[in-house]
């Protein structure tokens, strides 16, 4: 057992209270306010206005390191992630370890977390732990207290269960709250698919929403000034009426509205991955969330990925890497943005979890045995490119009215007009007579599809 071990197990991170990163006025820049000790990834991290990053996957022991904990192999990894020029992750914390009963949240486990973003120090990586999971890669990890008979209980809802989660929250405060690495808590990953998919909950929009705001407003408590968020992908932002979460709720609890684009899931990679379909989809959906946020309101495109063996043919696979770099560029042209982080970092071992979906294996910058493939050079090369020549937002005066029940009416148009070079905003029709709003955004041209 080695020295950080040994005061790790003590309670605390050997630097676990040595600064903060804060979302203030430069929301954007996620600037830290104490200095790190020397590392050349932490000062290009610090530099950056728009942040490129990773969802981090273990190589070796997926997200089961938690309960089975090797420092080696998380550093090793972890300098992985920094050699290509990334400044942050986003780990996935699991509640089922972390919180086994309402009123026992495991000192170990905190003591683990707070040791990894210690690893990512050193490293020059930022951290966004992820909590209430809940949902991660069709696998659906919530505490054992929640499994009852004859249902499961609705965390969503319930008073104890939520009460538990606030504790939660303040535990994990106490742990990490003040690490100069940690960036804010993303309160869950896509939870929707946990009471959709696996639950059946019966849950409302407004019970969602409830959900998310009393959650949001503990980490605000707890973690004043961080990227506190929840992760979704397209699928509360592209409906019809609102299905899941509101849209309002999403664009203006937590401190920074959280995106999944998974353009992958759209097929059009295999035919296409060039046009602009595939190229301006994370824009169009980062557009949609500021177009119900208030101006200046900061988002974030939090994952984004392609498993190269199934969402790519033959004649376009080779054309991976452009498709990342191009899709990355156009995000990056939309002011308030945060930044961009693939999933993931690792692919996940076949042998090591079998019969899981078969994309899950395929989605990393590195092999699971830590070799770098095409994906991971593309990226390194364009942190590298964004380095040199930093992206700066690009002016929308054009803005195309949609429905604030129907946004995806706007979608054709939208790739139309970014096909033919126009980088074109989106804006609600509730708002289209808002002179104040429209003259805060820079629109000055409203079009309709």
């Amino acid at each position: 057992m080695g020295e950080r071990d040994r005061v790790t197990e003590t309670g605390v991170g050997r630097r676990a209270f040595l600064g903060s990163t804060m979302l203030g006025a430069a929301a954007v820049t996620a600037v830290h306010a104490a200095t790190p000790a020397a590392a050349e990834p932490a000062a290009i991290g610090r530099r950056r206005r728009f942040r490129l990053g990773v969802n981090y996957t273990p190589s070796a022991r997926w997200f089961h390191h938690w309960q089975d904990w090797h420092t080696d192999e998380i550093r090793r990894d972890l300098d992985d992630i920094a050699r290509l020029g990334l400044d942050h992750i986003r780990i996935m914390l699991l509640w089922s370890e972390f919180q086994p009963e309402p009123r026992l949240v495991s000192r170990e486990k905190l003591d683990r977390l707070a040791l990894l973003l210690d690893l990512a120090d050193d490293a020059g990586l930022d951290v966004e732990p992820t909590v209430f999971n809940g949902h991660i890669s069709a696998r659906y990890w919530t505490p054992n207290w929640l499994q009852a008979k004859p249902a499961p209980v609705n965390w969503f809802t319930d008073p104890a269960a939520l009460e538990a989660q606030h504790a939660f929250l303040r535990a994990l405060a106490g742990a990490i709250g003040r690490h100069r690495r940690f960036m804010g808590f993303d309160l869950s990953n896509e939870p929707y698919y946990y009471w959709d998919s696996f639950a059946g909950f019966e849950l409302t929009p407004a019970q969602a929403d409830h959900w998310y705001t009393v959650l949001a407003a503990t980490a605000g408590e707890v973690a004043p000034g961080k990227a506190n968020t929840v992760g979704c992908d397209s699928a509360p932002w592209d409906a019809t009426g609102d299905r899941y979460f509101t849209r309002k709720a999403l664009a203006t609890a937590g401190a920074i509205t959280a995106i999944h684009p998974w353009t992958s899931f759209k097929l059009i990679l295999k035919t296409d991955p060039l046009g602009p379909l595939a190229t301006h989809n994370a824009e169009r959906l980062v557009q949609l969330m500021q177009a119900y946020g208030e101006p200046g309101r900061p988002c974030w495109v939090q994952e984004d990925g392609a498993a190269p063996s199934l969402h790519f043919s033959d004649a376009t696979r080779p054309l991976l890497g452009e498709w990342m770099k191009r899709s990355i560029r156009n995000a990056a042209s939309s002011a308030h943005l945060l930044g961009f982080t693939w999933w993931c970092s690792h692919d996940v071992s076949e042998t090591l979890v079998p019969k899981l979906n078969p994309l899950e294996y395929d989605l990393g910058l590195y092999t699971n045995d830590r070799k770098l493939k095409p994906a991971g050079k593309a990226l390194r090369e364009l942190a590298a490119e964004f380095d040199r020549t930093p992206p700066r937002p690009e002016p929308r005066a054009t803005g195309i009215v949609v429905p604030d029940a129907a946004p995806g009416k706007g979608t054709d148009l939208f790739f139309a007009l970014a096909g033919k070079g126009t980088r074109a905003a989106l804006v609600l029709e509730s708002r289209a007579g808002d002179a104040a709003h429209l003259k805060a955004r820079g629109i000055t041209t409203l079009v309709r599809p």
